[in-house]
């Protein structure tokens, strides 16, 4: 044996790969030809010197061109506090754990969705496992959701075609379509986490969080409607089109949604971004705002709730939109999503505002100097601040013998008692608009009625789930009301009975026994049993 004393650098074969891999230039030609040059290549950072050089390289001595056309250079993975991971150091992440508990789909995603390929990766074993949570489960949920129905009901998407559909419904497919559109534009451009995470956000905040929950009581009807059938042909579209977006980056889960769906692998599907646009549903950008501007509403309501610490189940008489585009179609949803009895539209927003006069201290404080106090008492004691805003613009206004001018005090519009409000400043036609909500605060014995029987049911529906009771299940339920309870009518003691599918129940005035449930609202105290 005799050592060879001229050897190459060993990268030069995995550099001859474009050509070597089809045995060119003893093939003919055709095989090579019809590949080369590659659409892709993809290494580590750290082949820059190595593969991605000799590629090029090789490629440029013997054809005089590139072998590839696009080159992405992966940045490295590293622990999460930055370090390279070392075995010596203790700071290796064995994937198969990964595996083996959150699923090859959930490290996939987290891997792609984490940062940009190309910046290195500081992997935290805790993000896999916030985005097997936020983003498959919810996904998963979702399709079980229109999955456990579509059985219930014997739904077949093939049996009908759906020509009109409720707003709900066309927003979530403008919506799809906007999302898959730009999902597809990310990927090209090669931002592919931008991508992920646009789609993980539809997923969780607009799919789950706001059009299934919203779309919820539509199943519930045991009874054949159109818009039922509506709810449940979006639903098998949205998951279909999402099925098809999620499979290049995790291909597992999303497989096993598209076979139940359609008896196919996703892998088979046609991409449902094309340039006809035949694949998707149709756009509409106008409802899309309509629905954003909704969905703002709805949040400040939830603050206006907190701000006047007023509990989210109890609710409002009355609220009112003040300014800005037509939402009357969507009265309903918002007043569902507010939980508030009539939703209407007000033009004058000064009808729920009062005037309130503040001291301006340094504009008096120059005027009144040793009298300043006594005139800020005979401010804050005036009676009626509209009055008294006239008067000070007609000059008429004296205090301990000073004039009292506009540059004195500073004009401020409250709520008036009983309402509070938000607003919100919005774009319509290249132009600013003010929106206002505002929310009728009064209580009476029908709205704390309606309260109780919700926080009731949220705490039976909650056991229920933790008896993992299926959906159809029926119970015999028995309730007790503290003495200092408000009365539940019997309107809402119905809704109660039948939210819960409640076959048999019971409602008691009193202490229950010991192996009730017991909880609390506003300090009353309520119990109850399921058997």
């Amino acid at each position: 044996m005799q050592r060879e004393q001229f050897v190459m650098d060993c990268w030069f074969d995995s550099g001859c790969a474009s050509f070597a891999q089809w045995h060119h230039p003893f093939d003919g030609g055709d095989a090579f030809e019809a590949a080369f040059p590659v659409d892709y290549i993809c290494e580590g950072v750290d082949q820059t010197r190595g593969w991605f050089y000799t590629l090029l390289a090789v490629s440029t001595t013997v054809f005089d061109q590139l072998c590839y056309k696009r080159c992405l250079s992966l940045g490295l993975i590293l622990d999460k506090e930055g370090k390279k991971m070392s075995k010596s150091k203790g700071n290796v992440v064995d994937p198969w754990d990964h595996f083996n508990r959150e699923g090859a789909d959930a490290s996939r995603w987290y891997m792609v969705s984490a940062g940009a390929p190309w910046s290195p990766l500081k992997f935290d074993p805790s993000g896999v496992r916030e985005t097997y949570a936020r983003f498959f489960l919810t996904l998963w949920n979702v399709y079980r959701f229109h999955a456990d129905y579509a059985a219930l009901d014997k739904f077949d998407p093939t049996a009908s075609k759906m020509d009109e559909r409720s707003l709900l419904d066309r927003w979530i497919l403008s919506r799809t379509n906007g999302v898959a559109n730009q999902f597809h534009e990310l990927l090209v451009g090669w931002d592919i986490h931008k991508a992920a995470r646009l789609l993980e956000d539809f997923v969780v905040d607009d799919l789950s969080n706001w059009y299934v929950r919203r779309s919820r009581r539509r199943l519930w009807d045991e009874n054949e409607s159109s818009d039922k059938a509506s709810c449940q042909h979006t639903l098998h579209e949205v998951l279909t089109i999402i099925s098809r977006l999620v499979a290049p980056i995790s291909p597992f889960m999303v497989d096993s949604i598209h076979r139940n769906l359609h008896g196919t692998s996703v892998h088979l599907a046609d991409w449902p971004v094309n340039d006809s646009g035949s694949e998707l549903p149709p756009r509409d950008m106008v409802l899309e705002a309509r629905m954003d501007l909704v969905r703002q509403l709805a949040e400040m309501g939830r603050r206006i709730r907190v701000e006047a610490k007023r509990r989210q189940r109890l609710p409002c008489a009355e609220g009112w939109v003040v300014g800005g585009p037509d939402l009357t179609q969507m009265h309903d949803l918002l007043a569902e999503e507010l939980n508030v009895e009539t939703i209407s539209i007000e033009e004058d927003l000064d009808r729920f505002q009062r005037v309130e006069l503040q001291p301006n201290r340094k504009a008096l404080g120059r005027k009144a100097r040793q009298d300043l106090p006594a005139v800020l008492e005979a401010l804050a004691a005036l009676a009626d601040h509209e009055v008294a805003l006239n008067d000070i613009k007609s000059g008429r206004m004296t205090i301990s013998g000073y004039l009292i001018e506009e540059e004195d005090v500073e004009v401020r519009r409250v709520e008036r008692p009983g309402y509070s409000a938000m607003t919100i400043e919005i774009a319509e036609n290249e132009l600013s608009t003010d929106v206002s909500l505002v929310l009728d605060m009064s209580i009476d014995d029908a709205l704390l009625s309606k309260g109780l029987a919700r926080e009731i049911i949220r705490r039976i529906q909650s056991q229920r789930k933790e008896m993992d009771l299926d959906m159809e299940a029926s119970i015999k339920l028995e309730v007790w009301l503290g003495e200092e309870c408000p009365e539940l009518v019997e309107y809402d003691w119905a809704h109660l009975r039948n939210e819960t599918r409640a076959s048999h129940a019971t409602l008691h005035v009193g202490e229950g026994p010991s192996d009730a449930i017991f909880f609390d609202v506003d300090g009353a105290n309520i119990s109850f049993k399921i058997n």
